[in-house]
């Protein structure tokens, strides 16, 4: 299986330090944003179909049941252990833009802004993309390698995980929060990846079935958390 390397990192981190001044803020609703526990959270990369990715997030409730394993490096591998059992009640998961979004410097851009997977340079790499096609897309983290199996995409500098919230309650939604400062000044480090071999790609049946377990983008249907006024 060959991946494609068309874009070398530095394009990307150029492309990061998009001004985002055209863009508007989501009207429909006041949204705020809480912090949470950056370790019980997780993005996770995975592959479906022939050479397509998608990606989902998961947090562990504290005092659970442990929801995922990560191992190796370029890339991290994650087992998710949720789907040995009964999740409800022990892990948080969002597998659309219905359950994630991006907000930067206090600003929401859900409506504005399309988070998916691309390759680039011998591994994944997550960016925010202008719905209607106007302007640059924003780097918000890779993969750090590229495999046939479920990988965690590791946030770029500038970038946390955080909750949104309505009229102070924590809602299930979560944001990619980005700040633009701290973007800037982390966009110096270019660190590398390397292309897996052929070999490396493969998947045993047993990762097969659990790949199936996690709906793709199309498979999904997609409620509305909160009505727009």
């Amino acid at each position: 299986m060959k991946f494609s390397v068309p874009v070398r990192w530095m394009a990307l981190a150029t492309a990061s330090l998009v001004s985002l001044a055209p863009l508007s803020r989501v009207e429909s609703a006041s949204f705020e944003e809480t912090d949470i526990d950056q370790n019980e959270v997780i993005a996770v990369a995975r592959p479906y179909g022939e050479n397509k990715f998608d990606f989902f997030i998961i947090q562990q409730i504290p005092g659970k049941n442990k929801c995922w394993e990560e191992k190796g490096t370029n890339p991290i591998i994650v087992e998710p252990l949720l789907l040995n059992f009964n999740f409800s009640g022990h892990c948080n998961r969002a597998t659309d833009s219905n359950g994630y979004s991006v907000r930067i410097d206090g600003q929401d851009y859900g409506l504005d802004l399309l988070l998916r997977l691309v390759q680039r340079n011998g591994e994944l790499v997550l960016v925010a993309a202008p719905r209607k096609g106007v302007g640059s897309e924003v780097v918000v983290g890779r993969t750090s390698g590229l495999t046939r199996d479920f990988m965690k995409i590791i946030l770029d500098p500038g970038w946390k995980y955080t909750k949104r919230a309505y009229e102070k309650k924590v809602l299930g939604h979560f944001y990619f929060s980005g700040n633009q400062t701290e973007m800037t000044a982390g966009s110096t480090q270019t660190p590398e990846s390397q292309p897996l071999s052929p070999s490396e790609v493969i998947l045993s049946p047993e990762k097969m079935e659990k790949l199936e377990l996690i709906p793709t983008p199309e498979e999904m249907e997609k409620p509305t958390e909160l009505p727009v006024q």
